[in-house]
């Protein structure tokens, strides 16, 4: 069996556990240059707003709802994931970080009963909530594509949904196609013009139609439908680039910010290089304005320079 553990609007939960005083309200989390709203609860989405908003159109709607707005920090982000990650560890024999706010938990190897999966979801869920602050999902299936799909519906069935052969069918006929992993809206529609509608029309697709429409990935995704296991965990490899960068939230005009800024960014490239064990064979700096909040265009500015080691 596979779990699939996603945080809840994770880097708004962040926020959240060092402001208690912010939850069940609206917070909005903002990118690098507060430009794009990048994270947001329930409530803030209720209200009007979604992710990918540029924040001056949205800027009203926030300021007359209350919604608490953040500017990201990322460093703080990727503690709360470490911590995160070291229970997950303690859970699995095998886990993969498929990214900061998700996981997969891999137990090849432990046939517990559905009730047992579900006393595995809810203790991971509780532990994690109380321990950190972090509230999650969970859904547990045999393989990575099903696992993603459970658990989005894990939010309507207290946060933890388990596969069950007899009523999987009934769920995937429920299920439109564009919101399985691996398939989207592109591929959703080219589905659509060949008469399949849901996610059961597509576990039932023959392979080799499977393989000429979608691709080999389209063939992988619906033998994971059909519950077999074709999408391996992935082995992060070390990164030929590591940026460590940052926008500021309000206008610069001195040099020793900026230089400070640099120190400090610099420290965190430096932390993840020697963490994957590498060197370093260039160091670029860049600067450059906001496009955002640039009144004049003939005022931006950007430059850089690049240092080969």
């Amino acid at each position: 069996m596979i779990l699939h553990c996603d945080s809840n609007s994770f880097y708004a939960s962040c926020e959240q556990i060092f402001r208690p005083d912010l939850r069940e309200k609206p917070v909005a989390v903002l990118s690098n240059n507060d430009g794009i709203i990048i994270a947001l609860t329930k409530e803030a989405k209720a209200l009007g707003i979604k992710r990918g908003d540029p924040f001056f159109k949205v800027r009203h709607i926030c300021e007359s709802n209350n919604i608490t707005v953040f500017s990201s920090n990322y460093t703080l982000y990727a503690d709360i994931s470490r911590r995160i990650t070291s229970i997950y560890m303690e859970y699995a024999p095998d886990i993969e970080e498929y990214s900061i706010d998700e996981s997969f938990l891999f137990f090849n190897r432990c046939n517990f009963s559905v009730q047992d999966w579900y006393e595995i979801g809810h203790d991971l869920k509780q532990r994690i909530y109380k321990e950190i602050g972090m509230p999650i999902c969970v859904g547990a299936t045999p393989t990575k594509t099903l696992a993603k799909l459970y658990n989005k519906k894990a939010k309507e069935h207290g946060g933890v949904f388990v596969y069950e052969p007899s009523k999987v069918d009934e769920f995937l006929a429920q299920t439109d196609c564009g919101t399985i992993w691996g398939i989207g809206p592109a591929r959703a529609r080219t589905l659509l013009s060949h008469g399949i509608k849901n996610a059961l029309q597509l576990k039932d697709m023959p392979l080799f139609d499977a393989k000429k429409l979608l691709t080999i990935q389209g063939f992988a995704t619906v033998q994971e439908l059909n519950g077999i296991s074709c999408i391996d965990k992935v082995i992060r490899e070390k990164k030929d680039v590591i940026t460590s960068s940052r926008q500021f939230s309000k206008k610069v005009y001195d040099m020793k910010t900026l230089e400070c800024a640099l120190v400090q960014y610099t420290e965190l490239a430096v932390e993840r290089l020697r963490s994957q064990k590498s060197e370093c064979g260039a160091v670029s700096i860049y600067i450059s304005t906001c496009n955002y909040y640039a009144e004049n265009p003939d005022e931006q500015y950007s430059n850089g320079a690049i240092i080969l080691s």
